[in-house]
């Protein structure tokens, strides 16, 4: 973490911050007492720390993917994207519960076959997930991402399962269970909270699409505008962010719920979003390791 380091001249004190990750050192001068905000600071601090690590990867991935996907025929891109969404469809209905296996989801994506004893709730919900992301990923890039752009995500994946709900945001408090200390946005801070995330998603210039749809999926799971749904609308808005940029998209696997969710929670109950920026980073360069 950030550390405040005093430095001595003659009968002054000056203070700076420093941190350091193995050969890698960054130093900021605070002045000669610690400032009030030493809080703010720091987190300002440590993602410049980490943004000056992860920039020229992201730089490279985004360069050999554009060589990758401007080679291949569009019916390849198409079929890539469709099995790219097929992958996605399962592995974030399975990190909230669904009871479809991979092989129930291919069958049912691939070949119409509805599952056996399976949840009807999970069957709909899968095809419905899956119908949005191809829709999506297969029509003009929107200029913008807005409130209502979202809202009507949620409608397309929920309006057969959560009736009264879908396209809504909640009218009620909600929490985590076993954990009392998350706490996500009251239900007057819901709509002007999402006004300035998707303000700032739509604006901001100076960082990579990458850290945006990292810091989007984030603020989104933190405010928790729904009674349901959170998990996967965030992760689409993700995916949706990589997509209109021409990044490749992120797959955040089943496999990695229990490391994914603990980012989620440390970042959440500490206030400080590295965390899970640093998560979310180390897993986007491994799952595109060959484009570096």
């Amino acid at each position: 973490m950030a550390t405040v380091v005093p430095e001595k001249k003659g009968n002054q004190t000056y203070y700076f911050l420093r941190h350091s990750s193995g050969t890698d050192q960054l130093k900021r001068y605070l002045g000669k007492t610690i400032p009030k905000n030493i809080g703010e600071l720091k987190k300002e601090f440590l993602l410049e720390f980490y943004q000056q690590q992860w920039q020229p990867k992201l730089q490279a991935i985004y360069d050999n993917y554009q060589k990758e996907t401007q080679s291949l025929p569009e019916k390849i891109k198409l079929q890539n994207f469709e099995s790219l969404g097929i992958t996605f469809t399962y592995n974030t209905q399975r990190i909230e519960g669904s009871s479809l296996t991979q092989e129930d989801t291919k069958d049912l994506l691939i070949h119409g076959i509805t599952p056996n004893k399976k949840s009807k709730i999970d069957t709909i919900e899968t095809q419905r997930h899956h119908d949005l992301f191809v829709n999506l990923t297969s029509s003009d890039k929107l200029t913008k991402i807005t409130l209502d752009t979202v809202l009507s995500w949620h409608k397309n994946a929920f309006e057969q399962t959560q009736i009264g709900e879908a396209g809504s945001v909640r009218t009620y408090a909600v929490g985590i269970k076993g954990n009392p200390k998350i706490e996500f946005a009251t239900v007057p801070e819901i709509k002007p909270r999402l006004a300035k995330l998707f303000k700032w998603i739509n604006n901001v210039k100076d960082i990579s699409p990458v850290e945006i749809a990292c810091k989007a999926h984030y603020d989104f799971v933190v405010i928790h505008p729904f009674g349901d749904g959170n998990g996967r609308i965030s992760r689409l808005l993700m995916n949706y962010i990589l997509f209109k940029h021409d990044y490749p998209l992120m797959i955040i696997f089943n496999k990695n719920r229990k490391p994914y969710f603990k980012s989620l929670e440390r970042s959440q109950l500490n206030d400080e979003p590295i965390h899970f920026q640093k998560w979310f980073m180390k897993n986007y360069f491994k799952e595109n390791a060959k484009y570096l």
